[in-house]
């Protein structure tokens, strides 16, 4: 996936770095912890490490994430390891990666661009997964009848 082009910032693999940025694309082989507010693509390579709240149009995987993405599209390759809450209106999982958390897909009434535009509390202040307007609980419950079958 992450092929780099000539617009693209490049946080290089010997590269950590910590804080906030934004832009237009980032093309990350290194280290990131933070908050990621693009209007372009993200790309992570193989071996990177992100621990971040993301908002983009597009993001793509193929490294270490953990955090929250907010995504037109999201792509996670199969060498991917992504954990966290992700809201996206398209999602691409590749057979090998590895997703855990919350997926909410955004409602055909709530545009990309709102996603993107929508604000991401600081990592520790939200004790429950983000929804997309209109959509159903990230998590099913599974309520028991009085015959302990499920409702």
């Amino acid at each position: 996936m992450p092929t780099g082009t000539m617009d693209a910032t490049v946080l290089d693999s010997g590269a950590a770095l910590s804080g906030r940025f934004s832009g237009r694309d980032l093309l990350v082989r290194g280290g990131f912890e933070g908050e990621l507010v693009l209007s372009g693509r993200l790309q992570t390579a193989t071996g990177s490490r992100l621990r971040a709240h993301v908002r983009a149009a597009v993001v793509e995987i193929e490294g270490e994430f953990d955090g929250e993405i907010r995504a037109g599209t999201l792509r996670l390759a199969g060498s991917a390891r992504a954990r966290g809450v992700f809201v996206a209106d398209r999602l691409d999982v590749r057979e090998g990666a590895l997703l855990e958390g919350a997926v909410n897909l955004a409602s055909s009434d709530v545009s990309a661009s709102e996603l993107a535009t929508a604000t991401v509390p600081p990592a520790g202040e939200r004790s429950e997964p983000i929804q997309a307007p209109g959509s159903e609980s990230p998590t099913p419950s599974l309520e028991s009848s009085p015959s302990g079958a499920p409702a």
